[in-house]
């Protein structure tokens, strides 16, 4: 009896924990981050040490004007923190723990080392001109930078904290954003028009892939089988497939075509439009977008939350992160951010923050 009893606390206790902040208000929310409004609309935690709860979810999202990245908590919405970063921040991606946050800051040519529980920078390493895309290997020690500038991979040792070589794609080749998946490093080139397939334990370029007009934010889908490149010069989504870099589809969207993301059952996938000032949902199947939301001003980057319901994009040109229901397809908030927001991504541990 003593026993069953034990058991049952244990499981309240875990299912609080996993439920996370699907068990919370917005009025919970906000009164456990103590927050009140801040310079330009924002709101600003008066303690910001308790954005660093590693259970908080929360999104990081980097601004290039203001040289800040911004601590979103997910339910109440609210800006809960800043980080001081070098010039011009444009990504940033996270450790598997979510210990550790990376931010590639172009303009200083260095990725950032954040503690996200101190919310602070740890230490600067300097990479390649101009980095940009990053991805880290599944085991955390290797951090693969792209720099816009030059025709290099940069490898970043997370744990001594330094350069350890680069892969080199050639002369006049371009790097911008990357994918990892397995072995293969994806890698695109904007100037050149082409995906990069390079192979991480050799260090060797494997395969090149032609797609349309300057390439950005590629994906690869869950099973490693299909490459998403929206490509900013045709207005175009286009699908590959990575066995033999054959395009399976083209689809026309709005002008700019930025970032992608592509739901888990692998039939719809919104992808942004900086230049078009949209966001584009695409049935995959029939190849056709099914809705547009427009006067989305510099609709750069996107991100899911862990259920998908929602999207989050960044603003670049009204210094904004706007909420997408992906259920009803449309804006449900707007959130105001540092000046020129570029990249964005979720810090959430696995089984926490299941609905938010």
């Amino acid at each position: 009896m003593i026993h069953s009893k034990k058991m049952m606390i244990i499981a309240i206790a875990m299912s609080v924990l996993l439920g996370g902040c699907a068990m919370e208000t917005k009025e919970e929310a906000a009164q456990r981050l103590q927050t009140k409004p801040g310079a330009g609309g924002e709101s600003v935690n008066t303690e910001q040490s308790s954005a660093g709860k590693l259970t908080s979810v929360q999104f990081y999202v980097p601004s290039e004007k203001t040289n800040s990245l911004s601590v979103i908590d997910v339910v109440s919405s609210k800006v809960v923190g800043k980080i001081p970063l070098a010039e011009a921040p444009s990504t940033v991606i996270f450790s598997s723990t979510m210990r550790e946050a990376y931010a590639a800051n172009m303009n200083s040519s260095t990725v950032s080392f954040i503690n996200t529980q101190t919310l602070k920078v740890t230490k600067e390493v300097p990479v390649g001109p101009m980095p940009h895309g990053m991805v880290l290997s599944p085991d955390n020690k290797m951090l693969y930078v792209a720099a816009v500038a030059d025709q290099f991979i940069y490898l970043v040792d997370t744990k001594e904290g330094k350069e350890a070589g680069t892969i080199d794609l050639g002369a006049g080749a371009k790097t911008n954003y990357l994918v990892l998946f397995g072995d293969k490093l994806y890698v695109s080139d904007h100037e050149n028009h082409k995906v990069y397939v390079v192979n991480v334990k050799t260090k060797q370029l494997q395969q090149t892939i032609p797609t349309g007009k300057v390439p950005r934010a590629i994906k690869v889908s869950d099973d490693g089988k299909k490459l998403y490149v929206p490509s900013a010069g045709d207005n175009t989504l286009e699908i590959y497939d990575t066995a033999d870099g054959k395009q399976f589809s083209k689809i026309s969207v709005a002008p700019g075509a930025t970032d992608v993301v592509v739901t888990e059952d692998g039939l719809t996938a919104i992808v942004t439009s900086m230049e078009g000032n949209a966001v584009s949902f695409v049935d995959l199947p029939s190849g056709k977008v099914i809705k547009s939301l427009t006067g989305l001003s510099g609709a750069r980057h996107i991100s899911f939350n862990r259920q998908q319901s929602k999207a989050y994009v960044t603003l670049s040109g009204s210094d904004e992160v706007v909420v997408i229901d992906t259920v009803k397809q449309e804006v449900v908030e707007h959130i105001k951010v540092g000046a020129q927001p570029h990249g964005i991504q979720l810090k959430a541990l696995p089984g926490i923050g299941g609905s938010c």
